[in-house]
């Protein structure tokens, strides 16, 4: 009944296409609205409502062919196609055990008029927290092996709206920086911009159109294409900007028709909230390809010694990074604390020389002081699995000998890094490794990565990415600060994982920060260092002390109970850049976690998320001195009930991490 209910629309959309204004997407709750029209001169457009605020105007859609010119104009429909997802499927990592992928779609097929008559069909969904579209090429004789240099791919704002943008002045990078507030008018030419210079805008994007209209714009499901930056074309408005080949800056795609673009992807909500709570990005991409997933993807926390180094050890340990010694350590530590994995970070198999570009290295060749079968053995006895590092360009060389000696040792995981593009070659190298990888059971870390674009949901081994400026910058630079740590939720968060690698225990004021490689801190509080366990999504938690801390403060009980995965995710209350309250469940306990910029803040927490019945709390918090001792920390008890609010007061740079468990 569905197909023939398809094909009849067809057939009388094909009669009285020419009659209709406009072609309209309707979310299932009637709040979004995707508007499609054809332009006096053939134009494929579209528009973007949500309550009736149509925050997006028309704004053009097109491909552009390097031979062949624009598909962009002279255009007619020839069918209209409509259908209803609706669809709940499980979830490995993340926000949610479940997500519900619910959503109105409408394929509408385009051909030119002009002698090529080539075709194009343009894909709209409208869901209740979004809106997305995609390009697709259908087999044609016309078109056959095809290449694209650019997208005609615009986005009209309605107004001059406050946005938080991340810009580059290349499109090769590592996703690591700031997200700074501007206007949309603001994200070129203005001349107090430090970045002005700088014509890249990366996605996401996260804008607020009013008090009660939030949007992320970003892109999904990047499969066989190029990822996608911003450009600005005119006042409010931008442009994507494909990642071209990095020998040819004419050629962004290769590919043969039928193909598809990924989806551009608005993610939208009434509150900053709605953005870190939805799944569309994820609902986007295709199913689960790994069958057995539920087996042997394990989110977890992990231990690594590339950030702290030696703190904490004597000098009669014997300290080596990577060494078999000091790794044997973290794995009886880990073992010890309820922690899963440990990383073996860059240098095990040898190091790479970054002036003298990429030097291959063979990682079934480790240095000296790393007997690497014999510690994975360990690991395995003492019920913690082995996560390497290792460098892009060496697993690319020989990656399924090499995935094979890593699945034959029992390395559970890997964290590849430094590729710092999203090119077409590298957006392949990303599906390559996660369809290798799960052949061997293997989970993956992307480090020096692009952001996400929910293809954990196809492939659930890809458990976290990097893709922001975390911890590690501490090192050399003077971030990450506490308005970068909540303004990261709202903005790169709302894609997906972020490995933040949080956990620091040395801690911090504004004035006395300095950035140290060998003996690194945090600006913050210790509290906040907690709450990121909760207010950060990352199916691996790299926490990054040293184990010789953790084992002497009370404090770290509060890592050793949060789990790295979550079966529902509720944003109590945030705003950007200034402070975030959310609770997440796992199983029958709740974990609250609070953030705040460098402004000391005192808030309420609704706990009606709990439920019936009453609650024990273990409140980790700010101490009374934590503006000027950061690392100060107080740890209470008391019972709560879900009718209740409690308050948090929450230290300059501060935060709260809060264990419910529910009163027998």
């Amino acid at each position: 009944m569905k197909i023939y209910l398809v094909v009849l629309f067809q057939f009388f959309s094909v009669i009285s296409f020419v009659f209709a204004e406009e072609i309209q997407t309707v979310s299932p709750d009637g709040n979004v609205i995707v508007y499609f029209d054809l332009s006096p001169i053939g134009e494929p457009q579209y528009k973007v409502s949500f309550g009736g605020n149509e925050f997006m105007m028309w704004s053009k859609l097109g491909l552009n062919l390097k031979d062949g010119g624009k598909i962009s104009a002279d255009m007619k429909v020839t069918a209209i196609e409509r259908e209803t997802i609706d669809e709940t499927y499980r979830l490995y990592s993340g926000k949610s055990a479940y997500s519900r992928n619910y959503c109105s779609e409408t394929r509408i097929s385009l051909q030119e008029n002009s002698a090529g008559k080539r075709k194009l069909n343009i894909i709209f969904r409208a869901y209740n927290d979004g809106a997305a579209f995609r390009y697709e090429l259908p087999a044609q004789q016309s078109i056959s092996d095809f290449v694209i240099s650019a997208e005609e791919t615009y986005f009209n704002f309605a107004g001059n709206y406050l946005c938080w943008a991340m810009k580059k002045d290349k499109m090769s990078h590592s996703y690591e920086g700031e997200y700074l507030p501007y206007t949309l008018n603001k994200l070129s030419g203005d001349p107090a911009d430090p970045l002005k210079a700088y014509p890249y805008i990366t996605m996401p994007l996260t804008i607020q159109a009013a008090d009660n209209l939030f949007i992320c714009l970003s892109e999904a499901a990047i499969t066989d294409y190029a990822g996608m930056h911003l450009t600005v074309n005119g006042p409010a408005s931008l442009k994507g900007k494909l990642s071209p080949y990095p020998d040819d800056n004419s050629i962004s795609v290769k590919g043969k028709a039928p193909a598809v673009s990924p989806w551009r992807v608005f993610v939208i909500g009434t509150s900053p909230g709605g953005l870190v709570e939805s799944n569309l990005i994820l609902n986007l991409n295709e199913p689960n390809r790994i069958a057995d997933a539920e087996s042997w993807v394990k989110p977890g926390k992990s231990l690594w010694s590339w950030w702290s180094l030696d703190r904490g050890f004597d000098a009669s340990f014997g300290f080596q990074m990577v060494g078999t010694n000091t790794t044997k350590y973290y794995i009886d530590f880990a073992a010890a604390n309820s922690l899963d994995y440990v990383l073996l970070d860059g240098g095990w198999y040898g190091w790479l020389h970054l002036e003298k570009g990429y030097v291959h290295h063979d990682p079934r060749k480790t240095l000296p002081e790393l007997d690497l079968p014999a510690v994975s053995q360990y690991a395995a006895s003492k019920g913690i699995g082995l996560i390497v590092w290792i460098q892009w360009t060496d697993i690319d060389k020989e990656m399924v000998s090499w995935l094979d000696y890593l699945q034959s040792i029992n390395i559970k995981g890997i964290k590849v890094d430094f590729m710092d593009r999203d090119d077409q070659y590298m957006v392949d190298f990303y599906h390559r490794l996660a369809v290798e990888c799960a052949k061997r059971k293997i989970f993956i870390i992307y480090h020096g990565s692009y952001k996400p674009d929910g293809k954990a949901r196809t492939y659930p081994n890809i458990l976290t990415y990097e893709g922001v400026l975390g911890n590690e910058y501490s090192k050399w630079t003077n971030q990450p600060v506490p308005v970068h740590n909540v303004t990261i939720p709202f903005t790169r968060m709302v894609t997906g994982p972020m490995d933040f690698t949080p956990g620091s225990m040395v801690n911090t004021t504004k004035e006395a920060f300095v950035p140290d490689m060998m003996k690194p801190m945090t600006m913050g509080t210790r509290a906040q260092q907690l709450a990121m366990l909760v207010v950060y999504e990352s199916g691996i938690q790299s926490l990054c002390e040293s184990p010789k801390l953790y084992e002497v403060l009370p404090e770290f009980e509060f890592y050793r109970q949060a789990p790295a995965s979550w079966d529902s995710t509720i944003v109590l209350s945030g705003k950007i850049s200034e402070y975030i309250v959310i609770a997440r469940k796992k199983g029958d306990t709740w974990f609250l976690g609070a953030m705040t910029n460098w402004d000391r803040r005192e808030l309420q927490a609704d706990l009606s998320f709990l439920g019936e019945g009453r609650w024990n709390a273990e409140i980790y918090a700010d101490g009374p001195n934590a503006d000027t001792v950061p690392s100060e920390v107080t740890i209470s008890r008391r019972e709560v009930s879900g009718s209740e609010s409690l308050g948090l007061s929450l230290a300059k740079g501060g935060g709260c991490g809060i264990i419910f468990r529910r009163k027998n």
